[in-house]
């Protein structure tokens, strides 16, 4: 699908060649109403949103005399924006902020505004099933789901999440269990378990990797990773890697 848009021309006095020509920014509340549905997690709002931008055709600023350049600061800056209202919404604000960096990365080599525009479709239905299976969460979850994330290399004891947020011990560990549906204990040994499997990727030894996830020994590491993923971790890498 070939999608319309218009870059608006280049002047010393933009808002006169705007009244004369009649071509504005695109409005507002076209943007808005995408933003909102990422932050309220609403798939049915984002489509709907979505063919209504769509639709009434795009217009981007004069930011640059290169017309791709104009283009990807577009598509830069709404990925920006969506990030942020996507965080509103209750995902995890560093993992948006590295998917940020992922997904500008990637819009930088596009070079096309159909192929832009088409990835931030698709990066923007992700932000929002994102939002939607996180949006249930009490504060206290979210707090505790964030600092298990920036911690994930440390020994995380409970006592220590529980003064984080402000709850007793006990109260924070049937309140999450009753949210996310696992213990604390088994969702930390999950998160460790699946960044393991990256670190795998990216040639980490199991020795570096048990020392890194603070497993007491490379060998309870590898027996967690076994019965999590009904293989070890060398098969595990000999599977995907090849080695």
């Amino acid at each position: 699908m070939s999608y319309k848009y218009k870059i608006l021309k280049g002047s010393n006095n933009q808002i006169f060649n705007e009244r004369e020509t009649g071509i504005t920014h695109s409005p507002f509340k076209l943007e808005l109403d995408i933003f909102n549905a990422i932050k309220e997690g609403n798939e049915t709002k984002l489509k709907q949103a979505m063919n209504a931008y769509i639709s009434n055709g795009f217009v981007i600023g004069n930011m640059t005399d290169d017309e791709m350049g104009e283009i990807k600061y577009w598509a830069v800056s709404t990925i920006a924006i969506a990030i942020h209202y996507a965080i509103l919404g209750g995902i995890d604000e560093t993992d948006a902020y590295n998917l940020s960096d992922e997904f500008i990365k990637k819009i930088d080599k596009l070079n096309s505004f159909d192929s832009c525009l088409n990835y931030l479709i698709e990066k923007a239905f992700l932000l929002t099933d994102m939002v939607n299976k996180c949006s249930h969460y009490q504060v206290y979850i979210r707090k505790t789901l964030h600092y298990i994330n920036i911690h994930l290399h440390e020994k995380i004891k409970i006592s220590d999440l529980s003064k984080n947020v402000g709850l007793s011990y006990d109260y924070l560990s049937i309140l999450f269990k009753n949210e996310v549906g696992l213990s604390i204990h088994k969702y930390i040994l999950d998160k460790k378990l699946q960044e393991s499997k990256k670190m795998i990727n990216e040639g980490f030894s199991f020795k570096e990797i048990s020392y890194i996830l603070s497993f007491s020994s490379q060998t309870h590491f590898i027996n967690c990773f076994k019965n999590k993923f009904n293989q070890t971790p060398f098969e595990y890498k000999k599977t995907r890697l090849g080695s």
